[in-house]
């Protein structure tokens, strides 16, 4: 919901749509990652997005970022 309200989800305008603010920060960084390194795995993404976190898990975020990614609703 954060990559759709920053209007980076073709066909979906920007707005409200999530109160999580770590939620959304992840899925902005990974979406700017995938932009150079599109080959990541979930796993790789995750690790990059959270780096200097405590170890947690990722709740198919990132799934959900690179099935973006790779289907070409992402606007970069």
């Amino acid at each position: 919901m954060g990559l759709c309200e920053e209007g980076k989800v073709k066909g979906v305008k920007s707005g409200n749509y999530t109160s999580s603010k770590a939620n959304k920060a992840y899925a902005n960084d990974a979406a700017d990652l995938l932009q150079n390194s599109p080959t990541l795995t979930t796993k790789e993404l995750w690790g990059k997005v959270v780096s200097n976190a405590e170890p947690k898990a990722h709740n198919s975020q990132m799934n959900v970022v690179i099935a973006l990614f790779h289907q070409g609703y992402l606007i970069t």
